[in-house]
């Protein structure tokens, strides 16, 4: 590391710095001192953390972000494993009554882009249902030991319920039970439950198996669950990383499948506006062909069904 560092730059800026950094090969540390506070804020402290010491640059950072940031990867280390007991134990039951779900959002992009699952922060399990199981996986949920935080909300128009778990009076675990992939009018009921099923991988979970979406259907619910974000609140930094990896693992064939899933979901304008963002995070050339393929297909689509949202 330089022995001077510009330390005058906004925090973002500072952590842009480092994530372009992390996502290069081979691994450059940037002239810039770590901000471990928006770092962590923004949910990418435990990659960068696990980047850092899989390349050996993690010793040149002072002691103190030395230690800092190994504390994150034990911490988020053992979390990891505790929510992987408790999803195992929810596929294996599920399972078992012949429910099916996918999980989706943080866990899936955790399990199949990242170099360790811990090193994707999530606060809780996004299950994706059958819509045809709905009152059959509330029961499944409730009989695991799990409440609904709020009775009615889901009922009526979210097309999703949240749960939590209680541990002596405290909620351990929070599932999100999905009967449509987004909460936004706009997106729903566009993509049936049994084609996501058809193409969803499964993964070992412990003894049990985890379906996950297929990495296109991974990067479009992706890009529909930041477009149906409250526009008040700041996009994640951790969420276009998700996506920047997302992009980065397409193929040739994977683009084809892009133009056609997006555009049944309705989801082009939004790929391509939060594919441009993630890919200004390293200015990566080599996800242009995929880029280049969005911006057509959304050229191409009557004005009326174009939607716009600005990224913050």
């Amino acid at each position: 590391m330089p022995d001077t560092l510009a330390n005058d730059l906004p925090p973002q800026d500072a952590l842009h710095a480092w994530v372009a950094a992390c996502l290069a090969e081979p691994l450059r540390l940037p002239d810039v001192g770590l901000p471990m506070q928006a770092a962590a804020d923004q949910g990418v402290l435990p990659w960068l953390g696990w980047r850092l010491q899989e390349s050996g640059l993690l010793a040149e950072l002072p002691v103190g972000q030395q230690e800092e940031l190994r504390d994150a990867l034990r911490r988020w280390g053992l979390m990891h494993l505790d929510c992987e007991a408790e999803l195992e134990r929810l596929a294996a039951t599920a399972s078992e009554r012949g429910l099916r779900f996918i999980a989706f959002k943080g866990h899936s992009v955790a399990r199949t882009l990242y170099p360790h699952p811990a090193c994707r922060p999530t606060s809780d399990f996004d299950l994706l249902l059958d819509p045809a199981q709905i009152a059959a996986a509330r029961d499944w949920i409730a009989a695991m030991g799990y409440t609904p935080l709020q009775a009615f909300v889901g009922n009526l128009w979210l097309g999703a319920q949240s749960w939590a778990s209680d541990d002596a009076g405290n909620a351990r675990f929070h599932a999100d039970l999905h009967w449509d992939y987004s909460n936004r009018m706009y997106f729903r009921n566009r993509v049936p439950f049994e084609s996501l099923w058809a193409r969803s991988r499964a993964v070992p979970c412990g003894a049990a198996a985890l379906r996950l979406p297929c990495p296109v259907d991974d990067l479009v619910l992706a890009c529909v669950h930041l477009a149906a974000h409250d526009p008040g609140r700041p996009v994640l930094l951790r969420w276009l990383l998700d996506i920047r990896l997302l992009l980065g693992a397409l193929g040739a064939d994977d683009i084809r499948l892009l133009l056609r899933h997006a555009g049944r979901a309705r989801a082009v304008e939004a790929c391509l506006a939060f594919g441009e963002a993630a890919a200004a995070l390293d200015h990566a050339a080599p996800l242009e062909p995929v880029l280049g393929a969005l911006r057509g297909a959304a050229s191409q689509r009557p004005a009326g069904e174009r939607r716009r949202r600005r990224v913050r």
